[in-house]
């Protein structure tokens, strides 16, 4: 498919492997369309091939001299623009696109801008789909389609540093999702209290001082690294004890709802149960005393093992900041799990999405509260014999607060229960969008399991090399365009885009709760009668409506 009247804008000078060096004899300083200007980093470019043409990106440009290749305009030479170029695919005389090349250009072959229509061709690959929320950067009359199915289902990374427009980016797509589709079920984990105002009419909000994740919630994993000390010379012991502990008041408190489970309930079972015949149970393991073979008293087997753990156990119990976990209000029975899950996966509740403001709770808290959200969110479709027709999106702001790289050695159970989302949720049913920014911090399973990247501004070098070691090697060279990004501006990359693709993410209606703090506004007028003894009651009792 080529256009008579496409300006040409070089030849080829050079090909190796995915990538193609094209000298460019257009005029660099002159636009040949509105927002193109040959050999700008992002545009795209086509080198007619036989019956088709092969379609490329700019990853970079350098100006070199005409004699000995030197870089810069020093010497006798004649200056040359050079630009580098990654061959993403082919079009066909019929308009069609499709990834990777056949049959490869050769030096000397001329190279010319995509047409409008041509560009318009390679877009609406997806177009059948109807679903996109920006435009390439170099056309604003076009439309990037997303696969959603890809998108959606083998996860997304959003990497980008703080101010790049990562919220704003997510939203707009969960805006478009909401617009198109009117079934979806979404969940976000909002580490900052941003997502609940950009959709007032489909979202149902639970809120740091609502939140509910009882107890009886927790798998024992979760319980267990809440509560042991691994440290502890005791801890195996404490293990063992613990585990059978929790099962015996399950069982008990299985019987009394006369749940007809018998023998299939387990420590992570989703059973109520009374916490404190639990820690009866431990408190009388910790000071038993028995007979010895001369008929003496003496300290029992784990005399003493849980000092430590019932001090720690109490601790959290009585802290207010675990008050969701300790005293639930409405999650008082195995029965009200059903509402939980109604709830939080907005099932016959008339929303689309549920938003989990965590802004407020104590990180020690969040980490918890993420594991257990995304373990009953994944266990959910595992064993719903409906998963196929009930696909479920998560969306984690802020990811490495909580699912950090393994060597910090932090927040185990929220990063086993994140990774086993990113690992094995497309077979069930559940998708991820994890958001971050600071992908070296962040888990690297996490980040390798996605297949689409939004990759925008980023500025520090280690998470630049970070994120260019996930990308392909053909496509790596694009990452050097990441520090000059525009706010709202990125880089697309994976099998849900036709091609990488430098997008202008539309602008979210309404956008979320994450506008800068305007300084030179403030400071200049100043607030009047601030109510200083509000502030002071809000943060006493941790309560935003105080």
């Amino acid at each position: 498919m080529q256009s008579s009247v496409d300006p040409e804008v070089g030849f080829v000078v050079e090909v190796n492997g995915e990538r193609a060096l094209v000298e460019l004899t257009a005029d660099t300083t002159r636009p040949l369309a509105a927002d193109y200007y040959p050999g700008q980093p992002g545009t795209h470019v086509k080198i007619p091939v036989q019956d088709h043409s092969v379609i490329g990106i700019v990853s970079s440009i350098k100006m070199l001299n005409g004699v000995n290749g030197a870089a810069g305009s020093a010497g006798n030479g004649v200056r040359k623009n050079v630009a580098e170029c990654v061959l993403l695919g082919m079009l066909d005389r019929r308009g069609r696109f499709g990834r990777g090349v056949a049959v490869y250009p050769n030096v000397g072959q001329k190279v010319m801008m995509v047409s409008p229509a041509e560009l318009k061709a390679v877009f609406s690959d997806f177009v059948d789909f109807g679903y996109s929320f920006g435009r390439p950067a170099h056309a604003s009359e076009e439309r990037v389609y997303v696969q959603v199915d890809r998108f959606f289902g083998q996860h997304i990374a959003v990497l980008g540093t703080t101010g790049c427009g990562k919220s704003y980016t997510v939203v707009s797509m969960l805006q478009h999702a909401i617009k198109k589709y009117p079934n979806t079920h979404i969940v976000v984990l909002d580490l900052h209290g941003e997502y609940a105002a950009a959709f007032p009419d489909d979202v149902n909000v639970i809120d740091g001082d609502s939140v509910e994740l009882p107890y009886w919630l927790l798998s024992f994993d979760e319980f267990q690294d809440l509560f042991v000390d691994l440290s502890e010379f005791t801890a195996k012991n404490q293990i063992t004890v613990l585990r059978d502990a929790i099962v015996r008041a399950k069982q008990n408190a299985e019987a009394q709802e006369r749940l007809g489970l018998g023998a299939a309930v387990t420590a992570d079972s989703p059973v109520y149960y009374d916490i404190e015949e639990m820690l009866e149970s431990i408190r009388g393991w910790n000071i038993q005393m028995v007979y010895n073979s001369k008929g003496e008293l003496e300290q029992g087997p784990l005399y003493g093992a849980f000092d430590k753990f019932l001090i720690r156990f109490d601790a959290r119990k009585s802290d207010p900041r675990f008050a969701f976990m300790f005293t639930p209000r409405k999650y008082t029975d195995s029965g009200s799990l059903v509402t939980l899950l109604r709830e939080y996966l907005s099932i016959d509740t008339g929303k689309r999405m549920t938003v989990v403001d965590l802004s407020g709770v104590p990180s020690e808290a969040v980490s918890v509260m993420v594991a257990v959200v995304c373990r009953i969110v994944f266990e959910f479709n595992l064993w719903n014999p409906e998963r196929e027709r009930f696909p479920i999106l998560l969306v984690l702001e802020e990811a490495h607060n909580y699912v950090p790289a393994v060597e910090q050695g932090r927040y185990t159970s929220a990063r086993i229960a994140v990774e086993r989302i990113l690992k094995e949720g497309r077979k069930y049913g559940t998708g991820a969008i994890i958001v971050s920014q600071r992908p070296k911090e962040l888990s690297e399973t996490v980040l390798s399991q996605c297949n689409t990247f939004i990759a925008m501004r980023l500025t520090n070098p280690d998470d630049q090399a970070y994120v260019r070691k996930l990308v392909p090697d053909s496509l790596s060279g694009l990452m050097s365009m990441l520090p000059a990004l525009r706010t709202g501006e990125a880089l697309i990359l994976g099998d849900s885009v036709a091609m990488p693709t430098r997008v202008m993410i539309d602008m979210p209606n309404p956008p979320p709760m994450s506008s800068n703090i305007q300084y030179a506004r403030w400071w200049k007028e100043g607030v009047l009668g601030l109510d200083v003894e509000r502030v002071v009651r809000r943060w006493r009792s941790r309560q935003k409506t105080a």
